[in-house]
């Protein structure tokens, strides 16, 4: 029993000790935030506009698909595309820092292995400058809604919980994904095939509610809703498209969710750490 306590003990303060040391170095993680975002939009035209005009272009697409060509959604006294462009702009920031996320200490290797530095800040930086894009574009997308009156409820101050929530999430799962790259280099490749796959049972383009879907899809939601994004999305959907409070148990899933990823990726990430450097 003692040797168990120490070891367990021991963790806690090797936790302890690395977040107070990315803490220190939080100046580095912004100013690597800062550099990314730099580095998407160098020599654009029109710079920071891509981070909204991706999402508008996707949901023109899918809004004509789904809603005149295959009239498969219905949101009555709604527009559609509104529902879609809230999903997509929640996902695309989640898509984005995950897929990249595969490559971050691999195409760091020089970095990782010769400069001293809390390496976690590298996908950490990464995912924060994500979340600037999506912030930039969700501020957009609330000045459009407010311009066409769309009805929006007091559920609205929840917003701020599902944001951080989901870069809680959104930080742990690419910790995670990063680190095992390290050691199973495939993951690389199957991240962006299984992102492809999540997009399609994950409620981006549809709401989970069986009045507005085609016959016989509600028999498939009660397996749409064991995904843990689907609880963010859904969480959106219902603030910024519903005006309405999002499901208690949805939301309390959500937020546990975001907790666990934040903590089972970085004790992974701090497992196997020390090993990085030579596998880079």
């Amino acid at each position: 029993m003692p040797h168990r306590y120490y070891a367990a003990r021991t963790s806690v303060i090797e936790v302890f000790g690395s977040l107070r040391l990315l803490f220190d170095y939080r100046g580095l993680i912004y100013n690597l935030a800062i550099r990314d975002l730099r580095l998407k939009y160098k020599r654009s035209t029109i710079g920071v506009a891509w981070s909204l005009l991706n999402p508008l272009l996707m949901m023109l697409i899918y809004t004509i698909i789904f809603s005149v060509f295959l009239r498969t959604v219905v949101t009555p006294g709604r527009p559609y595309w509104a529902l879609v462009l809230a999903g997509l702009l929640a996902w695309l920031f989640f898509s984005n820092s995950v897929g990249s996320a595969p490559v971050t200490f691999v195409h760091s290797g020089n970095l990782v292995a010769r400069v001293s530095f809390p390496i976690e800040s590298l996908p950490i930086a990464s995912v924060l400058a994500n979340f600037v894009n999506f912030l930039i574009s969700l501020a957009i997308l609330l000045v459009v809604l407010a311009a066409i009156r769309l009805p929006l409820g007091p559920s609205l101050v929840l917003l701020p919980v599902i944001l951080l929530a989901q870069l809680a999430f959104t930080i742990g799962a690419s910790l995670l994904v990063a680190t095992l790259t390290v050691y199973l280099r495939d993951l690389e490749h199957l991240i962006g095939v299984g992102l492809t796959a999540l997009f399609y049972l994950t409620p981006v383009l549809y709401p989970l509610d069986p009045a507005s879907l085609p016959r016989g899809a509600d028999r498939i939601i009660p397996y749409l809703k064991l995904n843990p994004l689907a609880w963010f999305l859904d969480s959106y959907h219902a603030v910024l498209f519903y005006g309405v409070w999002p499901s208690l148990a949805q939301f309390l899933l959500m937020l546990g969710a975001a907790a666990l990823a934040l903590v089972v990726g970085y004790l992974v990430f701090l497992r196997l750490r020390t090993r990085l450097p030579e596998e880079v």
